[in-house]
């Protein structure tokens, strides 16, 4: 597979800095949703993945291990989705990793948690390790110290339109993507897509931004796959 492109950060602990707010740009909104009850907001729209999930099939990759990649990628690019607020300090993480819902077989679920290293494979890998890991001895317990993660859950059995999460005042600053079962509109293949984020650290520009490039990611993997399997190129 050509992963020209998907180098990024190295998936070690990591530590998050504190940011400069004397010249933070956003210091004034920060300051004026820090405080609120609720600060999270989310946001639910659809996206095009045409061919994405054809070119996993065929390949042998498991559709949303692939997207929680394109996921860890997308956020990773973008600085606002590794700031956190910890101890009341506006941090930012050099990296940040995939903590992701895994569905078992008597209808509930575990946590599992990966790393991030921005290479393709491993981070294909890291996850399907985690995954295995929990099937066989899950992790359902409220977890603290996850500032240097970001949370994923799928929801395969449906398309949704909208989705709310319970809220916790730990997890705040701790973005959540959630997707759903893709459906055809048109011709083209649609991914429900929802994210939560903290409206201190996250404007919907920037949620626009991350889905834009995410949806980007998707295509371009895609069409990596179509031309690796081609036989004529």
């Amino acid at each position: 597979m050509n992963t020209a492109g998907l180098s990024g950060a190295v998936g070690t602990a990591s530590e998050g800095l504190p940011v400069d707010l004397e010249h933070y740009p956003r210091r004034r909104l920060f300051e004026c949703f820090r405080q609120h009850p609720l600060p999270v907001f989310s946001i639910c729209t659809s996206m095009e993945i045409s061919g994405f999930a054809a070119s996993a099939e065929a390949r042998g990759l498991r559709f949303y291990t692939t997207l929680c990649c394109l996921i860890s990628k997308a956020i990773n690019e973008n600085p606002c989705f590794r700031h956190r607020i910890v101890d009341d300090v506006l941090v930012e993480f050099p990296v940040v990793h995939p903590s992701i819902n895994v569905a078992l077989d008597d209808d509930t679920f575990s946590f599992a948690d990966a790393l991030y290293s921005g290479d393709f494979r491993d981070d294909y890998a890291s996850l399907r390790t985690a995954m295995d890991e929990v099937r066989t001895q899950p992790n359902q317990d409220f977890r603290g110290g996850l500032d240097d993660r970001f949370f994923l859950t799928h929801l395969p059995w449906l398309s949704f339109s909208g989705i709310q999460h319970p809220y916790t005042p730990a997890y705040a600053s701790i973005p959540l993507i959630s997707t759903g079962r893709s459906v055809r509109q048109d011709s083209r293949e649609m991914l429900p897509i929802a994210v939560q984020a903290h409206h201190a650290l996250v404007d919907g520009v920037h949620v626009a931004r991350l889905l834009e490039q995410l949806a980007e990611h998707c295509r371009q993997l895609a069409v990596a796959w179509d031309e690796e399997l081609d036989p004529t190129t």
